[in-house]
């Protein structure tokens, strides 16, 4: 159980959306009372890059860049699980992000035999680049009954379910996910003690 969580959360960031565009829209946390910029917090752009393991890409205005992206890509949610059409200034800034994007290939040998090896370089886009190759990737290839809001109402966090049964409910069985274990159970102690 710790090992989960501590994969869940890294450098003080949820990373339980399953894609590194959802962890992005995940940076901004909310209880619904009040909501928490992770990203706009000292050093927290450059914290949460390390931590989705894209530290190495440096653009200029990286951090603005990430922001602004988060927030134009925050309501594909609702429109990804809709089935409507994208924005076309969303899918125009998607394509300016991914026109510095560069996809690099190396041919290696592995036990004698040729295999080619491809990855997404994000190039002058940095951060932002990698964020919009993901999503693109996402919004083609995944199925949008997956993609879902914690079901604690309570929380805003997003995530795609990759189960065999599509049946996760919680953006974290160790923290959304337990909250409502006791709860349950809280509620069954009450009831029980009442009798």
């Amino acid at each position: 159980m710790s090992d989960e969580r501590h994969e869940e959360f890294r450098g003080g960031f949820p990373f339980v959306g399953g894609r590194l565009w959802l962890d992005l829209l995940n940076t901004v946390v909310s209880d619904g009372v009040r909501s928490c910029d992770l990203i706009d917090m000292p050093g927290g752009p450059e914290t949460w890059q390390e931590a989705a393991a894209i530290s190495g890409l440096v653009a200029e205005n990286g951090s603005a860049r990430l922001t602004e992206l988060r927030e134009l890509l925050r309501p594909a949610v609702e429109l990804f699980r809709g089935r409507e059409a994208l924005p076309a200034d969303l899918v125009d800034r998607i394509n300016r992000l991914l026109g510095e994007v560069s996809l690099r290939s190396r041919l290696t040998l592995e036990d004698g035999l040729p295999r080619l090896v491809s990855w997404i370089d994000p190039g002058a886009a940095g951060p932002a680049g990698a964020v919009a190759e993901d999503f693109a990737r996402f919004v083609c290839e995944a199925e949008p009954e997956r993609l879902k809001h914690c079901a604690n109402p309570a929380c805003s966090l997003v995530f795609y379910d990759s189960g065999k049964n599509n049946a996760r409910r919680w953006c974290s069985m160790s923290v959304c996910g337990n909250r409502d274990k006791v709860a349950r159970y809280r509620a069954r102690r009450r009831g029980s003690l009442s009798d």
